[in-house]
């Protein structure tokens, strides 16, 4: 009989883990399970004897878990609507709940035809750097496909670039034609956002640290999208409210701030912010991709956890900075400060440590706060006070990662080292974008508002 590699207790973990006496003695006989353990001993048997099996469990796990985080990102948009409704006047609420509809909508379409193409498509196995082709309104993508022209792939990025699209909606509220902003959704979601999220998610992206050889050996990195989804939202809400101007009386004429334009329903504020609190746990861990594995799920349970804890630090810090200066307990600036934690944590939030969250959510409220304020000097009128969140806490949590991104958590998710140069590499991963979005929507806001 051929002798075991195990101990007499190792026997009995591995019996108790299989329920057999035999598959246990030819597990001990095959594997030093002294050295691997008894579990990892087990998974070695399974995969060996069982390798497509586990690999086609694996990619069911996989497929469940993204399409899950899918379901949650879509959720958002019930939480956008609600946050735009509870911060406009109560006459213009069918309007902004109508193009926050049309966002997902008109988007989809756009998604669909043209979107999905630039981002992920391939011809022949391959892309350019800077732009997608092929793969347009799904021609390549089939049942079988394991590749990034999944159809679950195709669902989970298609709920992204709603929420993308979604975010200048409550910025320009009140004051944008509807055939302009139908016309922004379509840019948005079929050209605009698919090139950058080609950029920094695909392997051919010249950003991406996928890539074969990622710039400076490391890449860009944005985990789940604080480039991809939020700066790019914010840049474009930024355009639109210059574009677009002011409401009528929303400043009077020596600057004056009519504060009567802002906070109109608390009810539907809060609970857009738990809506969106909510679907970010979709947004986040689900940006890991996958589950199944070891490393799969400590990312994702890791995400999760700095993700909360980001929100209930960036609703505490906004609220106690709020009352220092003001004196009064406010509901609005809670929900601002949870939602800005939230949108600071989105780049780094798989890659940094639980506790560094609490810091950049801490940050990320007061730089929100200070932005408000430097909108309403400026005179522009931000409904939602979508560019300092999404653009000011996009910008700072992308560099963020630069600076607190743990080496071990970067390696085992991305295979790359972060180097000296990650700092300068999070910087370039925001220029570029935002020189890209000024470029087409100065040129397509301005000559739809000529």
């Amino acid at each position: 009989m051929p002798a075991l590699h195990c101990s007499p207790d190792d026997l009995v973990a591995v019996h108790n883990l299989v329920g057999d006496a035999a598959t246990a003695a030819t597990i001990c006989t095959a594997y030093d399970v002294a050295t691997l353990s008894p579990q990892a001993a087990v998974i070695r048997f399974l995969v060996s004897n069982n390798g497509p099996g586990v690999l086609e469990t694996s990619y069911s796990v996989n497929t469940q878990f993204l399409l899950f985080s899918g379901y949650l990102v879509f959720l958002m948009q019930a939480g956008f609507a609600m946050l735009c409704a509870g911060h406009i006047r109560v006459k213009n609420n069918m309007n902004i709940l109508l193009k926050n509809l049309l966002d997902c909508a008109v988007g989809t379409v756009a998604w669909f035809l043209l979107g999905n193409g630039f981002a992920f498509g391939e011809v022949n196995g391959s892309a350019n750097p800077f732009i997608g082709a092929g793969d347009f309104a799904l021609s390549s993508t089939n049942s079988s496909t394991r590749t990034d022209s999944s159809y679950h792939l195709f669902f989970f990025h298609w709920a992204f670039s709603a929420a993308a699209a979604t975010i200048m909606a409550g910025a320009v509220a009140e004051r944008i034609a509807l055939e302009c902003y139908m016309g922004y959704t379509c840019l948005m979601t079929g050209f605009v956002y698919p090139v950058v999220v080609h950029w920094m998610w695909t392997k051919w992206g010249w950003l991406s640290p996928f890539n074969s050889k990622p710039l400076f050996g490391s890449g860009a990195i944005d985990f789940a999208g604080g480039v991809v989804v939020h700066i790019v939202g914010g840049t474009a809400s930024l355009l639109g409210a210059y574009f677009c101007g002011p409401r009528i009386g929303r400043f009077g004429v020596d600057g004056e701030v009519n504060r009567e334009y802002r906070e109109t329903n608390s009810n539907l504020v809060v609970l857009g912010t738990f809506l969106l609190w909510f679907g970010w746990y979709g947004f986040n861990p689900g940006s890991a991709v996958s589950i199944a594995g070891y490393t799969g799920a400590a990312t994702v349970s890791r995400t999760a956890v700095t993700t909360t804890l980001a929100a209930g630090m960036g609703g505490v810090a906004a609220m106690v900075i709020h009352y220092a200066v003001y004196r009064r307990w406010d509901v609005m600036q809670l929900c601002n400060g949870v939602l800005s934690g939230l949108v600071s944590v989105t780049p780094g939030c798989g890659v940094i440590d639980p506790w560094a969250g609490l810091i950049v959510a801490t940050l990320g409220a007061a730089l929100f706060l200070f932005l408000d304020h430097l909108m309403l000097k400026a005179l522009l009128d931000d409904v939602v006070a979508a560019v300092p969140m999404h653009l000011g806490c996009g910008v700072l949590g992308t560099l963020f990662v630069g600076l607190f991104a743990r080496e071990e958590y970067v390696t085992a998710f991305y295979g790359v080292h972060p180097g000296g140069k990650q700092i300068h590499l999070q910087k370039q991963c925001q220029v570029e974008p935002i020189l890209w979005y000024v470029r087409c929507y100065i040129f397509v806001l301005g000559t739809l508002r000529a």
